[in-house]
């Protein structure tokens, strides 16, 4: 996110109000992966196929997790995983494991 006519001060409260992250995604049905991809527009911009980059303010930030949580279907082999700023913080959404902490990685 690019903040203009800003002060020092004013962008870094700025960018403390907002993430970047990555949402990558391997769906295996058609139907369902065209759906993600609708649900992730509303968010980002796509960069890949099954790839989009999101500049997000916080609060909205916990709207698309969520989204994300009530799409994810691990019976269908769904694989999603959102990587937060500079891989500081990542959430992974995959059929393999419950969810574990690992190195300040979250999988699911």
């Amino acid at each position: 996110m690019t903040f203009y006519n800003l002060d020092s001060v004013s962008k870094e409260f700025a960018r403390k109000k907002t993430k970047f992250c990555l949402v990558i995604y391997d769906i295996v049905s058609n139907k369902r992966r065209l759906k993600l991809g609708k649900l992730l527009e509303r968010y980002g911009t796509r960069v890949q196929r099954s790839c989009f980059e999101v500049d997000i303010e916080k609060l909205n930030f916990e709207l698309l997790i969520k989204d994300i949580r009530d799409f994810y279907q691990a019976d269908e082999g769904d694989n999603i995983i959102v990587y937060v700023g500079h891989k500081e913080e990542t959430i992974v959404f995959n059929p393999y494991a419950g969810a574990e902490l690992l190195e300040e990685i979250l999988f699911f």
